[in-house]
């Protein structure tokens, strides 16, 4: 399943993502369900809760689509060009991993560890697809990373690389966007990279989450990023120093993870600054594209 979350006049609006691009109100076709079936069917209301809610419900939705389609039962559609929020606007925790490709790690002068490089970036960065990643004034450089996000749908600690991929209840795509200059100072302090990485709107997130059973191998998926149209970053995520397992395994050895946190998996090689104008489209295989505008802050 492909799940989105809609922005309807400002409502959000959790609905399925079609192959032709249109959109299904989740909400409303299950409640059609119930009301033909007389089934009490456990309600979904965000695209994070459907995609926990794991291989049973995705079995009831396409029983509850085929039935209604039957019945000639109207589904609810919306364009496939409907306006989108982030599909998880306030993750529980971004936990992002630095230096998770060898040539990224290379371009910026530094070295890949023997154990993930771990840091935070705060929820409130996340943006929708489409809402401008906006700089203040005199932060300096900006630079854009693209990334495999991986959603993890149930919680757990000392998980074992064997079991972690059960832990997965979804992905979508990240930009990692940088104050880069900013992160260098507090790299030469010896201070964390927190405020470097938490910059209002300095996580655009989207379009929409994908359920594993859609991905047939997460760790052989191209990874790339176009700046107005020319390619800069184009990479695959069998790059990765460190899978996805090994990462869930790493994180759950030092804390509980729970529901509703969210993995950044790192950027491949090729990053670069962005500036005002620029429109930013950072592409999953097997997922989508997410674009945003880059704009100066207005005070």
């Amino acid at each position: 399943m492909q799940i989105a979350l809609l922005n309807r006049d400002g409502d959000a609006v959790t609905a399925v993502r079609q192959q032709d691009g249109s959109f299904v109100d989740l909400q409303r076709t299950m409640m059609a369900f119930a009301e033909m079936t007389g089934r009490a069917e456990e309600t979904v209301l965000s695209p994070l809760q459907a995609v926990c809610a794991g291989e049973g419900f995705r079995e009831v939705w396409q029983e509850a689509v085929e039935m209604l389609t039957a019945n000639g039962l109207p589904r609810s559609t919306h364009p496939g060009d409907s306006a989108l929020f982030a599909p998880i606007p306030r993750p529980n925790r971004i936990l992002a991993i630095g230096r998770n490709y060898a040539e990224h790690a290379q371009e910026l002068g530094n070295t890949v560890g023997e154990e993930p490089i771990v840091f935070v970036k705060a929820s409130s960065c996340v943006v929708a697809p489409g809402s401008p990643i906006v700089i203040p004034a005199g932060v300096g450089r900006v630079d854009y990373e693209a990334e495999l996000l991986v959603v993890i749908g149930k919680g757990g600690k000392h998980i074992l690389e064997a079991e972690a991929m059960s832990h997965v209840a979804g992905y979508t795509v990240f930009n990692d966007v940088t104050a880069r200059e900013k992160q260098r100072a507090l790299q030469e302090k010896k201070h964390p990279w927190f405020l470097a990485k938490s910059l209002d709107t300095f996580g655009p997130m989207g379009p929409w989450l994908v359920t594993p059973d859609e991905i047939a191998d997460p760790h052989q998926l191209r990874v790339s990023l176009t700046v107005n149209g020319e390619i800069k970053q184009d990479g695959n995520t069998k790059q990765m120093v460190f899978s996805i397992p090994v990462l869930i395994a790493f994180l759950s050895r030092w804390m509980a993870l729970e529901p509703g946190d969210v993995i950044a998996t790192g950027t491949p090689s090729g990053v670069g600054a962005i500036v005002p104008g620029d429109i930013v489209s950072a592409t999953v295989e097997g997922i989508g594209t997410l674009t945003n505008l880059v704009q100066m802050e207005q005070r």
